[in-house]
């Protein structure tokens, strides 16, 4: 974005803002340097520019749906603007103010990857959240490791091919076995890989990843999750069991603690030098690579990328069989979508209220976020990897250009899969995360674990309405336009 443009974007959103004689603006976030560093940051400088003042409360994680949802369902809410997952927000826009018409006209909306813009924005076809965060996984790799030549020769003894960042799951495995237990720069024992496995730790859109590949077939777009026409469930099929079958088998490739890494852990400890890959959001690509700004980690200068590997066959639901691919597909999976800025109607600042988010996502200040490692705000705008200058002066130019290459290939691929998202969406991911607990601890198979989720997933769709729950999720999936807004919830 040039500076003309970003100029006119600032001067829009202050021209926009009324100073507020009364009660400040309350802005609730959570209680970290991600999301809720950027989310004070701006509160500063929109203050600043604006005369409008902000409150900005925080919470956990573990406490933010619940306290959102109590102030909603008791008409007591106190916030003026939200800062939440997109997932959560099929549950909340019943309560919930659209984005007004000058912002969506403007480069606030319109610089922003359709893939997040066009789909989690929307609830019931109206636009009721500006993306601040846009998530997908990828991976990254240490490109020291992989050019050593003793290194190169003992793979291609050991697997017959070249030692190369993988294209498929089943590489990946083979890299990851392969370098599991070798000494690194430090001489301790390297992990082959890196994953999350604590639950809480964000374990479930790392199965959810390693499902993208196996379970969005071409011939039936949508039902990765669910049978779009029955919403019978689809994660007991084999596509999903082999997903958690490889998911569990990469645990023996990590550290003794495996079982505890949440994403946290994967993205330092691969900084630390600590192993060989990690699969991550794109927070690895700064944290890790990064020659500048703080203390730069032990591979700086030393990381490459990948998209998320693909397979060569992906099962059919339709023939219940796995299809042939004509050559191996990577499959971009949304892991958790990212986060979203929303406005509640009771807001009697509701104008204000979005004039500070389209002041926190504005390109300017977005850009700043995203080559801010500890921001916890990963890039959503074409404009964000369109100049690799910036990226170049923190990372190199290597890794700059390996970075930005996987994320435009990313956010730009002919398929790319959408997070689950729909009404009781935290009920559905309980139920599974309940089932994975056991699965982990060796309670019962794979098979058995997610044949139980997918009991328990049909149960509560029809507590929540088949009907109803089938056309949302449709929506959500894009196979339809949303419900007319008078049609029943």
């Amino acid at each position: 974005m040039n500076r003309f443009t970003t100029l006119f974007v600032t001067i829009v959103i202050v021209g926009a803002v009324v100073p507020a004689a009364g009660a400040p603006l309350a802005v609730l976030t959570r209680d970290t340097s991600a999301i809720g560093g950027p989310a004070a940051r701006h509160a500063a400088s929109f203050q600043a520019a604006t005369g409008v003042s902000i409150r900005l409360s925080r919470t956990s994680f573990s406490e933010l749906y619940e306290r959102i949802m109590l102030g909603f369902v008791t008409a007591q809410m106190p916030y003026d603007v939200l800062l939440i997952p997109s997932a959560w927000l099929p549950d909340f826009a019943p309560y919930l103010a659209p984005v007004p018409d000058r912002i969506l006209e403007g480069p606030v909306v319109q610089d922003i990857y359709p893939v997040y813009r066009d789909a989690l924005m929307r609830w019931r076809n109206r636009v009721m959240a500006l993306t601040i965060d846009g998530d997908l996984h990828l991976g990254a790799y240490r490109r020291d490791l992989f050019a050593d030549p003793e290194a190169r020769t003992a793979f291609a003894a050991a697997y017959g091919r070249d030692l190369a960042p993988p294209s498929t799951w089943s590489q990946y495995r083979e890299i990851a076995a392969f370098f599991s237990g070798r000494s690194g720069s430090d001489g301790q024992p390297l992990a082959g890989t890196l994953e999350a496995y604590a639950r809480g730790g964000q374990r479930i859109w790392y199965l959810f990843s390693h499902a993208a590949a196996y379970t969005n077939h071409p011939d039936h777009p949508g039902a990765m999750f669910f049978d779009p026409e029955t919403m019978t469930p689809a994660i007991g099929n084999p596509g999903w069991v082999r997903a958690l079958t490889e998911f569990l088998a990469l645990r023996h490739a990590g550290p003794a603690d495996v079982a505890s890494l949440d994403s946290e852990a994967v993205r330092t400890r691969f900084a630390a030098g600590q192993a060989s890959m990690d699969i991550d959001w794109a927070d690895t690509g700064v944290l890790a690579g990064a020659l500048q700004g703080g203390a730069a980690s032990a591979v700086a200068g030393q990381v490459g990328f990948f998209a998320l590997p693909g397979s060569e066959e992906v099962w059919n639901p339709a023939t219940r069989s796995w299809d042939r691919l004509p050559a191996p597909r990577s499959v971009t999976f949304l892991a958790f979508g990212g986060w979203i800025g929303v406005v509640p109607a009771s807001s009697t600042n509701i104008d204000q209220a979005w004039d500070y988010l389209a002041w926190l996502a504005s390109p300017e200040h977005s850009t700043e976020d995203v080559l801010d490692g500890t921001s916890g705000i990963n890039p959503y705008r074409p404009s964000q990897l369109a100049d690799p200058q910036p990226w170049r002066k923190l990372l190199g130019e290597q890794q700059a250009d390996d970075y930005l290459r996987v994320l435009r290939m990313s956010l730009t691929a002919n398929t790319i899969a959408r997070d689950l998202r729909l009404p009781g969406y935290r009920a559905y991911i309980a139920a599974l995360e309940d089932q994975l607990d056991r699965v982990m601890a060796g309670e019962i198979s794979p098979e058995a674990g997610l044949a139980a989720a997918a009991e328990d997933w049909e149960s509560l769709t029809d507590r929540l309405g088949r009907q109803a729950q089938r056309r949302y999720y449709r929506q959500a999936m894009g196979l339809e336009n949303a419900l007319p807004s008078g049609a029943p919830r």
